[in-house]
This record gives structure tokens, sequence and C-alpha cells, in this order.
């Protein structure tokens, strides 16, 4: 049984722009792998520049606690050189630049809210993380997307187990977690609880260079909650009080 750490994550906004998107800036529903790399290097404190190589091989799961909500939005960006296109305006007068702002359309995600299961091979990164989350506190500042939307965090599990479990075709389980997968669909019944989506070319990590090391799609609950699948390999999660199962996103494709 290897080490695993539990912990939610949650804030009154959310943003993870879609690297395709262009005009128009849409969101991921959830919280990317990268994403939750920095939200831990954040926590434990490990430099930008350090983390990604850091943090490649661990083992990383996102469940969905809220429902997912998208809240459409306009906003209006500066051009880098608006100080050099306003100075003539300033000194001369006349008809002011028209280039300066840049109207973009963007959504956002409401009150999400999400758990993060975690597992690293190098211990003192598992120690710092287990130490601030239990403490209730960060190195540097956590949030969501953008460094206005600022996170907040509670531990839900410093001290869980997990192990490598493959499900039968004829016993589906529930899984906590979002279902990463990057060829062949993991078999999913519907249930009573709610409905299920997919999405498609999410980074599963992003490299020291800014580079993504590669790309998954994943079955998700858009209401949050379960997701009951079978003929997959999940992991296990065992605590001192329940037992369940989640699983982890690829690193590289």
């Amino acid at each position: 049984m290897k080490k695993a750490i539990i912990f939610d994550v949650w804030s009154s906004f959310g943003y993870f722009r879609k690297p395709y998107t262009t005009t128009t800036a849409l969101t991921y529903p959830f919280i990317p792998r990268s994403a939750v790399e920095g939200l831990i290097a954040a926590i434990v404190g490990l430099d930008s520049v350090d983390y990604p190589d850091k943090l490649a091989s661990s083992k990383i799961a996102v469940g969905v606690l809220n429902k997912i909500r998208k809240l459409p939005f306009s906003i209006s960006y500066t051009h880098s050189d608006y100080w050099n296109a306003l100075r003539p305006y300033l000194r001369n007068g006349g008809i002011p630049p028209a280039h300066i702002h840049a109207p973009r359309r963007v959504e956002f995600l409401c009150e999400p809210k999400y758990r993060i299961y975690f597992s690293c091979e190098e211990k003192s990164i598992m120690q710092d993380l287990t130490t601030n989350l239990d403490q209730k506190k960060t190195v540097f500042t956590p949030y969501l997307g953008t460094s206005n939307m600022l996170a907040n965090f509670q531990s839900v599990y410093l001290e869980a187990e997990y192990e490598n479990v493959d499900i039968s075709e004829t016993k589906p389980v529930p899984v906590s977690s979002i279902i990463p997968f990057q060829e062949k669909m993991p078999k999913v019944f519907v249930s009573e609880k709610g409905k299920y989506a997919i999405e498609q070319s999410i980074p599963s990590h992003i490299t020291s260079e800014r580079e993504p090391s590669g790309f998954y799609s994943a079955i998700f609950n858009p209401n949050g909650g379960e997701i009951l699948a079978s003929g997959i390999t999940l992991q296990r999660i065992k605590t001192d009080a329940e037992e369940f199962y989640v699983s982890f996103i690829p690193t590289i494709s």
C-alpha cells in the first residue's frame, strides 16, 4: 500500500483556459492536472521553474464536488503598447487611438470545488504538504486559474493509502473522481444521481519549458458526485473510516 493525501480546494470563481480558444476564451469544467501541480507547489513552496520536473511523476486524481456552472463574461484587455500609442494623443490632442482596448468574451466557473488525491515518491514533498494542510498554511498564494481567484483549502485525509485494482467488466464500482482516458473510452453506467459528460484535449502535464507533455480525455459528472464504471484499472483508497475508488490522471500520453 502506498501513501496518499486527500484535500479539498474551492473558490468563488475559477478559470482554466482551453489553449486552443482565441477570441472567446473557454474554460475547462474542472481543474486540469497541470493546475493541480501548480496548486500543490504553491502550498509547499516549490519554485515555478522547479515544480514541473519534481511533480511530473506524482499521482493525481480530481473529484468534482460542486455542480459545474459557467458564467459568460466580457472583459477588455489593454495592448502592451498602450502608452506609446497614447502619448501623441495626450500631447497633441485629436482623435484618440482606437486600438488601445481589446474586448474579449470569457467564461468563468462559479463556486468550483474539487477534491484532490495526491501521492508522490519524494518524501519531503509529502511531509511538507501534510504539515501545511494540517496547519492550514501555504508558502505562496493558491488560486484557481488566475491570481485574482484566490483559493481556500482544507485537509480531508492526511494518512490515506491506495492500491491498484482491476475492476471486473460485470461488477461496476462507484468512482469518486473524473475518469481519464487516452484511447478506448471506459465503460460507464447511467445512474439516477446524474448525467455524465466528456471533456477532450486536456493537457496532462506542462513541462518547465511550458510545453504540454501530452493530452487526455475525461469522463466526469457535471452535477458532482460519483461515476459507475467497470473493466478498468482504478486506485482503491483506504482510510480509517472508509474506502473508495479514484482514477489517477496520466502524466505522459
